[in-house]
C-alpha cells in the first residue's frame, strides 16, 4: 500500500477549447473548419462546459478533488485585439472565486496551445515583437482573480506546441521549418518570463511555471551506436532544454541563440511534468525516427501503457533542477475504461518510488476530468474519469472515477 504526505494535492485538469465550445474567435476553431480535424469534428460545441460550469463543479465535489487546473482562454477574453470581454471575464473569475469557496485549489493556464485569430494572423509567437499583447491579457487576467490563484501555469507544453505546429506541421499554422520551431521556443521562454513578472508584480506569493511533456527516449536498438546518441540528444533537448534556458538565465544553443538573457533567470517557482508514456529513437537519416514501444499493450491513442516511467522522468527532473513538482496532467485514452485505473494505479506507484528517493512532490492532477475534444483526434479520444454524454452534455462517472475518489478520500 502506498501513501501519500497529508496534504498533498489531488485534482484533475481540463483546458478550456477543449471543454468549454464556442471558443470561435481562436486559430484552432478556424483550422477545424477546414476540416483538418478527424471525422471533420469541431469544438463548436465541445463539452458545453461555458454554460454548464455548475456542473463540472458538482463533478469536482464528487471526486472529493482539492485541485483543479483549467486555461483562461485568450481568445475568448481578448476576441479583437485590444478589446476585452469583460462578462468573459467576470465568467472565469465567478467560477475561480466558486473554486475556492469549495476548498478546490485553481490551477490556472494562461495559454494552453490555442490563440486569439488576430495574433495568430500576426505571426503568434514567432514574432518577439507580438509578446506585449501577452504580457497585457495576462495582466488583465491576474487583476480579475489573481488574488483567489496561487498556482500558474503560464505556457503549456511549449515543446508539443513547437513540435506538432512548427516542425511536424500537424497543428496551426501547420508549417514545417526547424528555423521556426527554434525561434518560437525562444519566444515562449520569453512569453513565460514577462507573464511570470506581470504575475509576481501582483500577487508576490503566487507560485509560477509552466507545464512542460516529459518522457523517456530510450535508443531503439541497445547494442547501435547512432540510436544511442540520438536517444540520449533528443530526450535532453526535448526534456531539459526550455527548462535549463529558465534557470541558467541564458539561452541554449538547440534553441537557437547562446546569447545572454539574465532577465529570465531563475524565475520559475515549481515544475509542472505532463507524462503520458515513453518514446523509442531509431537513426535515421536526415532525421531520427520515433516509435512506440512494443513491449506493452497500446492505448487508444497508440501510446505505449507505460505508467512506471513516471518515476525516472520525475525523480531525474527533481534531481536536476531542486524544484518542487506538481503533475499537471497523466493520464489514458480508453474507452472500455478497464485500463484506467490500472494505469493511475500503476503511475502512483511509480510517483511514490520517485518521493521515497527525494523528489518533491506535491500534487497529482489526472488528465482529464471528462471526454473532451482531443485536438486533431476529434472526440474521439476517451480520457475522461467523466463520460461525457454527448446528447444530453450529462457527465457520467466511470468506474475509474470511484476508484480514485476512494484514493483520494484515504491518501494511500
Amino acid at each position: 500500500m502506498v501513501a501519500f504526505p497529508e496534504g498533498f494535492l489531488w485534482g484533475v485538469s481540463t483546458a478550456g477549447h477543449q471543454i468549454e465550445g464556442g471558443n470561435k474567435y481562436s486559430d484552432w476553431y478556424e483550422w477545424e473548419k477546414k476540416g483538418k480535424v478527424k471525422g471533420g469534428e469541431t469544438s463548436e460545441i465541445a463539452c458545453g462546459s461555458w454554460e454548464r460550469l455548475e456542473r463540472d463543479i458538482k463533478a469536482l465535489e464528487e471526486l472529493g478533488v482539492k485541485a483543479y487546473r483549467y486555461s483562461i482562454e485568450w481568445a475568448r477574453i481578448e476576441p479583437e485585439s485590444g478589446k476585452f470581454d469583460e462578462d468573459a471575464l467576470e465568467r472565469y473569475a465567478g467560477f475561480t472565486k466558486e473554486l475556492v469557496s469549495k476548498g478546490i485549489h485553481p490551477v490556472v493556464t494562461l495559454n494552453h496551445f490555442v490563440l486569439p485569430l488576430w495574433f495568430a494572423r500576426m505571426g503568434g509567437w514567432e514574432k518577439s515583437e507580438n509578446l506585449v499583447h501577452f504580457e497585457k491579457f495576462v495582466r488583465k487576467v491576474v487583476q480579475s482573480i489573481g488574488q483567489y490563484v496561487h498556482y500558474w501555469v503560464t505556457v503549456n507544453e511549449p515543446n508539443v506546441y513547437a513540435s506538432m505546429s512548427y516542425l511536424l506541421g500537424e497543428w496551426p499554422p501547420q508549417k514545417k521549418d526547424i528555423e521556426l520551431t527554434r525561434k518560437v521556443l525562444t519566444n515562449l521562454i520569453y512569453a513565460h518570463t514577462m507573464a511570470y513578472d506581470a504575475i509576481k508584480s501582483s500577487v508576490p506569493t503566487a507560485m509560477v511555471s509552466i507545464a512542460l511533456n516529459m518522457m523517456p527516449f530510450l535508443p531503439f536498438r541497445n547494442w547501435h551506436p547512432a540510436d544511442l546518441v540520438a536517444a540520449r540528444l533528443l530526450g535532453k533537448l526535448y526534456n531539459y532544454s526550455f527548462v535549463d534556458s529558465i534557470k541558467l538565465g541564458r539561452l541554449a544553443r538547440p534553441l537557437g541563440n547562446d546569447e545572454t538573457a539574465p532577465e529570465i533567470n531563475g524565475k520559475i517557482d515549481f515544475l509542472g511534468i505532463n507524462y503520458y508514456s515513453r518514446t523509442f529513437v531509431k537513426y535515421f537519416r536526415p532525421f531520427p525516427q520515433l516509435l512506440n514501444g512494443q513491449e506493452f499493450e497500446r492505448t487508444d491513442m497508440g501510446y505505449e501503457f507505460f505508467p512506471q516511467g513516471l518515476e525516472g522522468v520525475v525523480f531525474k527532473a527533481y534531481k536536476r533542477y531542486r524544484l518542487p513538482i506538481m503533475i499537471t496532467e497523466n493520464g489514458i485514452a480508453d474507452s472500455t475504461d478497464k485500463k484506467r485505473w490500472p494505469y493511475i494505479d500503476g503511475a502512483l506507484q511509480a510517483l511514490a518510488k520517485s518521493m521515497k528517493r527525494g523528489a518533491k512532490v506535491f500534487g497529482y492532477l489526472y488528465w482529464s476530468l471528462m471526454d473532451n475534444f482531443e485536438w486533431k483526434e476529434g472526440y474521439s479520444m476517451k480520457f475522461g474519469l467523466y463520460e461525457t454524454v454527448r446528447d444530453t452534455m450529462e457527465l457520467k462517472a466511470r468506474p475509474s472515477a470511484e476508484s480514485f475518489r476512494r484514493f483520494i478520500s484515504e491518501n494511500r
